[in-house]
């Protein structure tokens, strides 16, 4: 499992993901998720107004990659805050950082459950947790949980693993129960008004939105405007239930592989490998794109010379079939220094 992480950690530069990644407006204003104090152990305490985020709207204006990489990003964050400031925190610097989460589900409506965009990025990020950062959680408390909630958590309980399971305690709209529960491990000094504590922003605003937005609509100005171009681009045909390979010589070490390519309707599993016999060496990790509104975009630093392999899965999909638009080449290291773009 370490090993795995560790990797997983290597392939999407999760240690320079603080400085390399810069979110959208549309991720920071709409994604209501944020830290806003501490628990009773001196832990980080994160509010996530997860109800009142327009999920449709954020995934038709960010790819489902970028939505889940940017929560990546906010826990990375989080966890670089705690061990910087281990005064505030109280800390030892070999003491593993936790984090007590409240969920808030106000507003939650079949809207959220029944997109399935949103569904697969609840499910990727729950995968990635129990992953890469099992012990992170101490508590989650889940409040003003609707009767919709009773479908949705099905769906994603499968994903969560009994040890995460025993940390999370469910609540409905009574807030005096779920009060009571919060600030039996939160002081009210760290805690906004809204959640039974002190905290109030300058204006008395007992949410403190300026520390942890309120989500709302998505303007429709943010949303992807049209179609992917296809100037430029060759067509690959993916029956269901099958897979296509695209075969990319390459002669000398250093060079570039790039791709960029759209999915006519819905999504597919892309994936690089570079021939050894007849062995495919993974190179690029199988994924499942989102690529309907707008193109994936990427490039791989060739180290070894020989026959890489382009993949395009549609295993998944029993029903349709797939048409992509692609265009794919191998570039020097020299073309990619002289017009300075990086498609990562």
């Amino acid at each position: 499992m370490l090993r795995n992480s560790l990797e997983w950690r290597r392939q999407h530069k999760i240690d320079t993901i603080r400085d390399d990644l810069k979110p959208s407006e549309v991720l920071t204003n709409y994604v209501s998720a944020s830290l806003v104090g501490r628990d009773k152990t001196q832990s980080p305490l994160w509010i996530t107004r997860y109800g009142r985020m327009d999920m449709k709207g954020v995934l038709r204006s960010a790819k489902k990659r970028d939505f889940i990489m940017y929560v990546v990003y906010l826990v990375e964050t989080s966890i670089w805050r705690v061990i910087s400031d281990s005064q505030k925190y109280r800390r030892s610097p070999d003491t593993m950082v936790q984090t007590t989460v409240i969920f808030d589900l106000e507003g939650l409506s079949m809207q959220h459950i029944t997109n399935k965009q949103a569904v697969d990025a609840a499910i990727k990020i729950i995968q990635i947790y129990e992953a890469n950062y099992p012990e992170y959680l101490s508590r989650v408390f889940v409040i003003n949980a609707p009767k919709v909630f009773s479908i949705a958590y099905p769906i994603l309980k499968p994903f969560i693993h009994e040890r995460t399971r025993d940390k999370i305690k469910i609540f409905g709209h009574d807030s005096k129960q779920w009060k009571a529960a919060i600030l039996a491990e939160v002081d009210p000094e760290e805690l906004p008004a809204a959640y039974g504590g002190s905290m109030t922003d300058p204006d008395g605003n007992p949410n403190c939105i300026t520390i942890v937005n309120m989500g709302g609509e998505v303007p429709k100005s943010y949303y992807f405007s049209c179609k992917p171009d296809t100037a430029n681009k060759k067509t690959l045909s993916v029956s269901s239930g099958s897979k296509e390979h695209l075969e990319f010589q390459v002669d000398k070490a250093g060079s570039v592989l790039k791709w960029n390519f759209h999915c006519e309707d819905g999504d597919i599993v892309f994936a690089v490998y570079r021939k050894q016999g007849s062995a495919l060496i993974p190179i690029v990790p199988a994924d499942r794109v989102d690529c309907q509104m707008s193109p994936e975009e990427g490039e791989l630093d060739c180290d070894e010379t020989g026959v890489y392999v382009v993949e395009f899965d549609n295993g998944f999909s029993y029903l349709r079939s797939k048409k992509i638009w692609y265009a794919i080449s191998v570039e020097s290291a020299a073309v990619r220094g002289a017009d300075g773009i990086s498609l990562d």
